[in-house]
C-alpha cells in the first residue's frame, strides 16, 4: 500500500531571519512512497498553479537527484519566471499531468532540463525550502516531540 513519507515546505522565513519557523507556507511537496516514489503538490497560496496540468512528478531515482527542484519549477512556475526557457517548457508541458523521469524519460522536452538549470540557483538561493520526515506517533510519545 502506498503512502507519504515527507513533506517538503517552501514559503517565507518567520521572524527574524527565520527563527520563527516558517511564515507564510506558500506550498507543499508530499513524497510518496510505493513501487516507485512520487511528488505531489498541495497548495495554500491559490495563486500558485502548476505549468498545465502537472499534478505528480516521478524522480528518475529514489535519491531525488533534481526532483527537488523539478517539483518547485513544475509546481510553481511563478517562481522562476526570470528563466528565459519558461515559457517554451510552459508550452510544450501544457497537456502534460505528470512528468515521468523513470520510465518516461522521452516524453519529457529537452527544453526542461535547460529550464532545470536556469531554475537552479534561484531554488538555492531565493527560495526557502524545509523538510519534515513523518514519524508515526503513538500517544505517550507525543510529550517527547
Amino acid at each position: 500500500m502506498a503512502g507519504y513519507s515527507t513533506i517538503y515546505c517552501i514559503g517565507g522565513e518567520g521572524g527574524f531571519q527565520g527563527a520563527d519557523g516558517m511564515n507564510p507556507i506558500h506550498f507543499q511537496i508530499l513524497q510518496g512512497e510505493g513501487n516507485r516514489r512520487w511528488l505531489e503538490p498541495h497548495y495554500f497560496d491559490k495563486t500558485i498553479t502548476p505549468i498545465g496540468k502537472i499534478k505528480v512528478i516521478i524522480p528518475e531515482s529514489p535519491e531525488l537527484k533534481d526532483a527537488i527542484i523539478d517539483a518547485c519549477v513544475a509546481f510553481a512556475p511563478k517562481f522562476f519566471e526570470k528563466c528565459p526557457t519558461l515559457e517554451q517548457v510552459k508550452k510544450e508541458c501544457s497537456a502534460m499531468t505528470r512528468l515521468d523521469f523513470d520510465l518516461s524519460k522521452k516524453e519529457i522536452p529537452d527544453s526542461w532540463y535547460a529550464l532545470r538549470e536556469e531554475a537552479r540557483p534561484i531554488a538555492e538561493k531565493e527560495l526557502n525550502i524545509v523538510r519534515a520526515r513523518m514519524n508515526s506517533l503513538t500517544p505517550s510519545k507525543i510529550d517527547e516531540c
